[in-house]
């Protein structure tokens, strides 16, 4: 079951469409208002209706020296605000499925033949965080899924990008962000919870723009735990098709076995 509930979080993050990411010399950047980089960040709207892509997935995980790699691919169909759907597969046999809506969350996995139904508990458990689907659906695109306007951040240009560091942190983590020069999406997004010791670091290491959208083509999540503990996911976009008329299939087969929550 782990190696299914490491699959979930991948699949969240998945992404559209392959390119090379253009690099801005540091020197070149202009100092700009941390006010002025939130606005143009906010201002980057996902204008397309529908999303299809299909995307390879490298997963390396380790847990206490027991390290496990897996390779499969994904496909991904999103309805914008109202459905994100996503099928995995190992080679040419299908291994899950999952159906999101902004009310409800479910899978079913036909490798462990258990399925579940219900509110985003389950995912907020896996991330250690309060999520939405505006929230999800902010990820798949490249923007922030903490809300920044209206609050204050410290800018200064770190690594070809421009660095926001909020002035106030929240309560139970700190969260910076790393702003692309070009297209004002996200370049980096570093989550830490120093009680816990845990860190999740999401990367864009690139964008295409298709049809006047700028879509994420490229990520590398890094999620750490402690000193020895950690997920390493490399995602990578073979095909990509925005404002299409989608099929989805979505059934939870007779006589599997409801997941129940645990602690862990």
């Amino acid at each position: 079951m782990k190696f299914f509930k490491y699959i979930i979080i991948a699949a969240f993050f998945i992404t559209a469409c392959k390119t090379t990411k253009v690099v801005i010399e540091t020197a070149a950047l202009k100092k700009m208002s941390a006010r002025k980089i939130v606005k143009k960040h906010n201002e980057n709207i996902f204008s397309a209706n529908t999303l299809e892509s299909k995307i390879k997935v490298r997963y390396t995980n380790n847990r206490g020296g027991q390290r496990k790699r897996h390779t499969f691919t994904a496909r991904l169909r999103m309805k914008k605000d109202s459905l994100i759907w996503i099928q995995g597969k190992k080679s040419v046999v299908s291994v899950f499925k999952i159906k999101i809506t902004p009310e409800s969350f479910s899978f079913y996995s036909l490798v462990d033949k258990v399925f579940y139904e219900g509110d985003y508990e389950i995912i907020e458990k896996m991330l250690g965080i309060e999520i939405s689907f505006s929230q999800l659906q902010n990820l798949l695109i490249g923007k922030s899924i903490f809300e920044m306007k209206g609050k204050r951040f410290k800018s200064e240009i770190v690594e070809n990008s421009y660095k926001l560091t909020p002035k106030e942190q929240e309560d139970l983590f700190d969260v910076f962000f790393k702003i692309n020069p070009k297209n004002y999406k996200l370049d980096q997004m570093l989550v830490k919870n120093e009680v816990k010791n845990e860190t999740l670091r999401i990367d864009y290491n690139a964008y295409s723009e298709l049809k006047n959208n700028i879509i994420p083509t490229k990520m590398m999540i890094n999620a750490t735990k402690g000193e020895d503990a950690y997920t390493w996911i490399d995602m990578e976009v073979r095909s990509l098709k925005i404002n299409e008329p989608l099929k989805v299939r979505y059934k939870i087969p007779s006589g599997y076995k409801r997941l129940e929550l645990n602690a862990e």
